[in-house]
C-alpha cells in the first residue's frame, strides 16, 4: 500500500509550489486574451497558391502596424487577427487583399467589439463560482449521511480547494505556454475547458470520498489517516486509468486535430492531469488535516 495521505506533506509543499509558480507566471507572462476577450475581427481565407500568403503580411503592415495576427490553418487557409473592423474597413481591406490575389476565398468573418467581450468576461468568471458553489452543496447534500465525526461540509469545501489548485495550476502553465506560442490564447473554449475541467476532477473526487465514507462506516473506530489511506490506495489504479484513456484520446485529437482547437485541447490535457493529481495526493488530504486539526 502506498503511503500517500501519510505523506501529504510532501504534497502540499509540491501543490503549494506550483500554485505559487502559476500566480508569477500569470503575473509576469500575462494571458494571451482572444478576440472573445478583447475584442477584434477574425478573418478566415483560401487561395490555391500558400506563396502568394507573404503578399497578405505585407498588406497587414501597411494597414495594421500593430496588434494583428497571421496562422496558416489546413487546406491552404490562413487565419488573420486583427483589429476591430467596420462593414466599411471590412469591405475595403478584403477589396485591397483581392487584387493581390485573384482567388481569394473569404471563408468566414467575425467581429467581437468591447462591450460584448466585456459582458463575456464577466458571464465567464459568474460561471466559474456559480460551478463551485453548486459543487459545495451537491456534494454536502450527498455525503450528508456521512458518520460522526465527519462533516459533509469538509467534504464539499475539501473538493472545491483541490479544483481552484487545478483551474490555477493550469491557468498559469496556459500563461507560460502562451507567452511563447501565439496560438495558446484565451477565449470561449479556455473557460469550457476549465469548466470541463472541474466536472472532471471533481468526479475523481467524489470517488475516493464515497470510498472513504464506504470504510469510515464499515470502521468507524479506526484512525481517520488509516481509513483514508486504504480508500486512496483502492481507488488509486481506478483513477489513473480512467485519466489515462481520456489523455490518450486527447493527445491524438492535439497532434492529428486542427489548429482551432490545439489551445482547447491541450488546456484539457494539463486539467485533467492536475484534476488526477489533486484527487489522489490533495483532496482526501485535506479532509483528513482539517478533521485532525478540529479534533
Amino acid at each position: 500500500m502506498f503511503k500517500i495521505i501519510k505523506k501529504s506533506n510532501y504534497w502540499f509543499i509540491l501543490s503549494g509550489s506550483l500554485m505559487i509558480l502559476s500566480i508569477i507566471a500569470i503575473a509576469v507572462f500575462g494571458l494571451r486574451l482572444g478576440i472573445d476577450y478583447k475584442g477584434g475581427t477574425v478573418i478566415e481565407f483560401t487561395s490555391s497558391n500558400p506563396d502568394k500568403f507573404n503578399i497578405v503580411d505585407t498588406i497587414l503592415k501597411n494597414k495594421y502596424e500593430t496588434g494583428y495576427q497571421i496562422k496558416e490553418g489546413g487546406n491552404n487557409s490562413i487565419v488573420l487577427r486583427l483589429p476591430v473592423q467596420t462593414s466599411d474597413e471590412h469591405v475595403q481591406f478584403t477589396t485591397s487583399i483581392k487584387e493581390k490575389i485573384s482567388d481569394y476565398t473569404e471563408i468566414s468573418y467575425d467581429t467581437v467589439g468591447p462591450t460584448i467581450s466585456k459582458d463575456l468576461t464577466n458571464k465567464s468568471v459568474l460561471a466559474v463560482i456559480l460551478a463551485s458553489i453548486g459543487i459545495i452543496i451537491y456534494i454536502a447534500y450527498a455525503f450528508r449521511k456521512v458518520p460522526r465525526p465527519l462533516s459533509s461540509w469538509k467534504f464539499g469545501l475539501s473538493a472545491v480547494i483541490a479544483i481552484i489548485h487545478d483551474l490555477l495550476i493550469t491557468t498559469g502553465a496556459v500563461a507560460v505556454i502562451g507567452h511563447f506560442v501565439p496560438w495558446m490564447e484565451i477565449d470561449a473554449l479556455f473557460v469550457t475547458a476549465l469548466l470541463t475541467i472541474m466536472g472532471f476532477s471533481v468526479h475523481d473526487t467524489i470517488v475516493v470520498y464515497d470510498r472513504l465514507r464506504e470504510n469510515f462506516i464499515k470502521n468507524p473506530h479506526q484512525d481517520i489517516e488509516l481509513t483514508t489511506e486504504e480508500s486512496v490506495n483502492q481507488t488509486l489504479a481506478r483513477s489513473i486509468n480512467t485519466s489515462m484513456t481520456v489523455i490518450i484520446v486527447l493527445l491524438a485529437l492535439f497532434l492529428l486535430g486542427g489548429s482551432s482547437v490545439k489551445h482547447f485541447v491541450l488546456t484539457l490535457i494539463i486539467g485533467i492531469f492536475f484534476g488526477t493529481y489533486s484527487s489522489i495526493f490533495v483532496a482526501a488530504a485535506i479532509v483528513v488535516r482539517w478533521h485532525k486539526r478540529r479534533a
